[in-house]
């Protein structure tokens, strides 16, 4: 990734300069859209769990110096305002500018705040397309969301409720953003604490129609075990760890699916934002958020490591 020559377009990013590193704000050089491709000018862009993981190399060498992000709001030539996501490093979406591929582009209505686009982005989207695309959630069955607390997780709870599950169980370790849920969809809450799994099962009333798990690990054993027989379990995330050791009893009739943000056709994506963004503007959908500036991405990055229970935004 070229420092800019003199005379040369110039920009702010926040830039990974080793693997494992924590990214810094550098000048570097403005990217050149190729000719499938839009300069966006960015406003916003979402900090996720995600760009961690590529940071650290834990599915390979990152191309080292990267700019880092997933996903942005910003304008494009002629001032139209468009969610961006996702694009990928070496040049990411925590930048002044952002070369951008057409598909990957929605159009956001004037209403709708950058930190709300970005909460609805990869986090709100995952929620929604693993309870529907994935999961096929159907009106009337009763969910388990397992890492409520966390931003995926508080959408997968309003989102259940919004798609007519008849009971939702939000299951967590944060007491404060349990208790807010309650006042979102959930009709229940469990605090993953101590010996928890005795509660998960007293909490299902007999067995979850599907679980949607934020965890993996410990938790997602504990939680399959509290979901019913013929029912379903989508994993989306590893939080608690990569590795489970699983009962062949517990799992027996029991489907166990997983969910990647990259295999919904893109229009999927698209109509998940739209329709979410609708809930959002009616008041039926909250996104909890935090804005910090660009030059603070080192304490950003600190703190979506230790589970914020909130999106967060770098303000270009």
């Amino acid at each position: 990734m070229p420092t800019p020559a003199s005379g040369s377009p110039a920009m702010r990013a926040a830039v990974v300069e080793e693997v494992g590193g924590v990214p810094v704000v550098r000048t570097v050089s403005r990217p050149v859209p190729a000719a499938d491709e839009v300069l966006v000018e960015v406003s916003a862009a979402g900090l996720n769990p995600h760009d961690l993981v590529v940071a650290a190399g834990v599915r390979g060498t990152p191309p080292v110096p990267y700019i880092t992000g997933t996903e942005g709001v910003g304008r494009r030539p002629g001032g139209q305002r468009v969610y961006f996501g996702p694009v990928r490093a070496p040049a990411g979406s925590m930048a002044e500018y952002a070369a951008v591929p057409a598909p990957a582009m929605t159009v956001l209505p004037d209403e709708l705040g950058d930190a709300d686009a970005l909460g609805l982005g990869v986090a709100g989207t995952t929620a929604w397309l693993a309870l529907t695309w994935k999961a096929d959630l159907q009106p009337g069955e009763s969910v388990l969301v397992l890492g409520a607390t966390g931003a995926v997780g508080q959408i997968a709870v309003q989102a259940a409720k919004l798609l007519g599950a008849s009971r939702v169980v939000a299951a967590g370790r944060h007491r404060e953003t349990l208790q807010s849920l309650r006042g979102r969809g959930a009709d229940e809450t469990v605090v993953l604490e101590d010996d928890y799994a005795p509660a998960l099962v007293a909490a299902s009333r007999g067995g979850f129609d599907l679980t949607v798990d934020s965890l993996f690990g410990a938790p997602m054993a504990a939680a399959l075990a509290a979901t019913k027989h013929g029912g379903r379990l989508v994993n989306l995330g590893m939080r608690a760890g990569r590795t489970v050791e699983l009962s062949g009893i517990a799992q027996k009739g029991r489907d166990i699916l997983s969910y990647s943000g990259d295999l919904p056709p893109a229009a999927a994506h698209r109509a998940a934002f739209e329709r979410m963004a609708g809930y959002v503007l009616s008041g039926d959908l909250i996104v909890e958020s935090e804005t910090l500036p660009l030059e603070d991405i080192g304490t950003a990055w600190k703190r979506q490591a230790e589970s914020p229970n909130r999106k967060l935004v770098l303000a270009l």
